[in-house]
C-alpha cells in the first residue's frame, strides 16, 4: 500500500490556527496547555510525552512527526486514536525500517541508526503518512541555508514549522529554544528535567 502524505485529510480538517509544539524545557511550569489544545491543529514532535505534562504541552494531538530513532513500540504513549502519525525519513534506511515494522519481519535490520529502534511499532495504518522529502529538502536548504557538503539536516521541530506554514492560515509556536551554550543546568527538554545537559546533547542534536 502506498503512503502519501494526503491533501484531502488536511482538507477536512478546518485548518486556519495550527501550532507547533517544541520539546524544549521553556514551556515547562509556563501552564500553556488550555492555550495550545485551543488552536484546530496541534502538531508534536518525536516521542515528546503528553499525559503527565498537560498542564504545560495540553493533551490533544493532531500530527505528529516522528523518524525510526524517535519512534515507540506503542505510539498511543503518547498519541491519541485520531492522531496522524507523519514519518520522516532521513536516509534510505528509515524506509527498511519502516517497512520491517509494518511487514513486521522477524529478523529486522539493526545496523546504521544512531540509536536503536524499536522492533515492534503498533499502530493504525490508516492513521500513517510519509512526509514528502521536498518539505525536508525545503526547511533544511532554503530555511536554514545549509551546506549541502556538510551532512546536516534541519531539526524535526524546524520541519515541522515548514510543514504547518504550508497547511495553515496562521501558525504559532511554543516550547522551541535551546539553554545558552554556557547554561550546563537547564535541561534541553521539557520532560527530561532531571538529565544532565551533558546526556541530552546528542538526542537533540539528532531529533529536536
Amino acid at each position: 500500500r502506498t503512503l502519501s502524505l494526503a491533501v484531502y485529510y488536511f482538507a477536512s480538517l478546518w485548518c486556519q490556527r495550527c501550532i507547533v509544539v517544541g520539546n524544549g524545557y521553556s514551556i515547562y511550569g509556563q501552564h500553556f496547555g488550555k492555550m495550545i489544545d485551543s488552536h484546530h491543529v496541534i502538531i508534536r514532535l518525536n516521542d515528546a510525552p503528553v499525559k503527565e505534562y498537560k498542564k504545560d504541552v495540553g493533551e490533544r494531538t493532531s500530527i505528529r512527526l516522528f523518524f525510526p530513532e524517535s519512534a515507540l513500540p506503542n505510539p498511543l504513549e503518547n498519541s491519541d486514536n485520531n492522531t496522524l502519525m507523519v514519518f520522516v525519513p532521513f536516509k534510505p534506511l528509515d524506509f527498511l525500517w519502516l517497512r520491517e515494522v509494518l511487514l513486521k519481519t522477524k529478523n529486522k535490520t539493526t545496523e546504521g541508526f544512531w540509536r536503536q529502534p524499536p522492533q515492534e511499532w503498533n499502530w493504525n495504518i490508516s492513521q500513517l503518512r510519509i512526509l514528502n522529502p521536498y518539505v525536508t529538502y525545503e526547511a533544511t536548504y532554503k530555511l536554514l541555508q545549509l551546506n549541502a557538503s556538510s551532512g546536516r539536516y534541519a531539526t524535526t521541530g524546524i520541519i515541522a514549522l515548514n510543514l504547518a506554514l504550508h497547511l495553515c492560515q496562521e501558525v504559532n509556536i511554543a516550547g522551541f529554544g535551546y539553554p545558552g551554550n554556557h547554561d550546563t543546568t537547564t535541561p534541553i527538554h521539557y520532560y527530561n528535567t532531571g538529565l544532565s545537559r551533558k546526556n541530552e546533547v546528542e538526542y537533540v542534536f539528532h531529533s529536536n
